[in-house]
């Protein structure tokens, strides 16, 4: 397959960057058949779309309503970067994070069109992208109690991907398919089947791998098979924001869930149990059970998911091995350092995150068309200008390309 060409690096496109970037956190919108086109009619149940007495569409996720997202259909949306001062704690005004995002725009065919997107990016100066879920972000919350229908599900959104995106049609955009560990026969089903398509990435929630037996975590025996036919393969895996299913801490506390309270609790919010928690007692959990110490070749990527939790995981790794060195295979820290990659959020300090993350492990991603991300890619160069070049080019384009290896 002929690669496409790298667009072209004009001033205006990325403000005299003088190289197109490689951005690994932009979406697709989800149509409505992403998930029932290749759905089998005896879980035809496990996802349906109905209208309420409003006329509003929603989303039944087994029996249960989607509320992840409040209008799944997508259109109208928010606009991309709607939410930059809601992030960077600049709502002087307390306004709601509804009242911040504003109006809403009609969908635009580069959200949810291959073609449309590749046009976009050539203007936005991106050469590649990962290209990541949205919607199915929020299914394995709802749908972890009865596996066969959630193994139909994921399955069932691969093949949309392929068939409107393409896994890996050329090295432009980087389709990530969305598994789950629930089933590990069927989650080694659709790891092959997602190589078998040139899959360069696949994309998990971060959190305990809940199953109806009892929960697991992902450093189990029970997923060796998988980790190790993803490191043999040089994949990626991508953890990324989800709802891990941590509604439990909040409702423990009294409040609601966390996807339905996390932009108006202030607790949620505090604690952040959308986004750090799950992903710092994942990563701790892959290191502590041991599962970089049997793949040694394995690579992780925590996606929008920042890298405010890591200062924390690796000063309590470095007591953890300083008080039970013989627990573990290798020094925690050090195992971090080579196996984790982190796409840091826009709102974060640059300069921080480097004091405790290796700069070769630091990935750029816009989070592009979302509201929480910047609204042009380019915007995030404006976060690392204060950095050396070498390391600007580095977290804007190098990392990613050779991650992912990419031209």
């Amino acid at each position: 397959m002929t690669p496409s060409a790298a667009p072209a690096v004009t001033p205006t496109a990325t403000r005299g960057l003088g190289y197109p970037m490689y951005d690994a956190d932009q979406h697709y919108y989800e149509p409505r058949d992403a998930f029932t086109r290749y759905l089998p009619r005896e879980h035809s149940k496990a996802l349906r779309w109905v209208t309420s007495d409003d006329k509003r569409t929603h989303l039944l996720v087994g029996g249960k309503l989607f509320t992840m997202i409040s209008n799944p259909t997508f259109d109208p949306v928010a606009r991309p970067g709607a939410l930059v001062d809601y992030l960077k704690a600049r709502n002087t005004s307390g306004a709601s994070g509804k009242e911040i995002a504003g109006k809403l725009e009609r969908i635009k065919p580069e959200y949810v069109d291959r073609d449309a997107r590749i046009e976009v990016m050539d203007a936005q100066g991106v050469r590649s992208a990962l290209l990541l879920p949205t919607i199915s972000l929020g299914f394995e919350e709802l749908l972890w109690d009865d596996p066969a229908a959630l193994a139909a599900v994921m399955h069932a959104g691969c093949e949309w991907l392929e068939d409107d995106w393409g896994l890996a049609r050329d090295d432009r955009i980087i389709a990530a398919p969305m598994l789950s560990l629930v089933d590990p026969a069927a989650a080694q089903r659709d790891l092959e089947w997602s190589l078998e398509r040139g899959a360069k990435a696949v994309v998990l929630r971060p959190g305990p791998v809940k199953t109806p037996q009892g929960p697991r975590s992902p450093g189990d025996p029970a997923h060796d098979r998988f980790w190790a036919t993803a490191a043999e393969a040089g994949l990626l895996i991508c953890y990324h924001a989800a709802d891990a299913g941590y509604g439990r801490y909040a409702t423990d506390w009294g409040e609601r869930s966390v996807m339905e309270t996390f932009v108006g609790s202030a607790f949620v919010e505090t604690l952040s149990l959308h986004l750090e928690k799950p992903v710092f007692d994942t990563m701790a959990a892959l290191i502590c059970h041991g599962v970089f110490d049997r793949h040694p070749t394995l690579k992780v990527a925590a996606i929008e998911l920042g890298a405010g939790w890591v200062p924390d995981l690796l000063r309590r790794l470095r007591v953890s091995y300083g008080k039970m060195p013989k627990l573990f295979g290798r020094d925690p820290v050090e195992s971090f350092h080579e196996h984790v990659w982190a796409t840091p959020f826009h709102e974060q300090s640059m300069p921080e995150v480097l004091e405790t993350m290796r700069a070769e492990r630091v990935l750029f991603g816009s989070d592009w068309p979302h509201p929480e991300g910047v609204a042009a890619p380019i915007d995030f160069a404006d976060e690392v200008s204060m950095l050396p070049q070498d390391v600007q080019r580095r977290i804007m384009a190098d990392n990613m390309r050779e991650l992912l290896r990419l031209p």
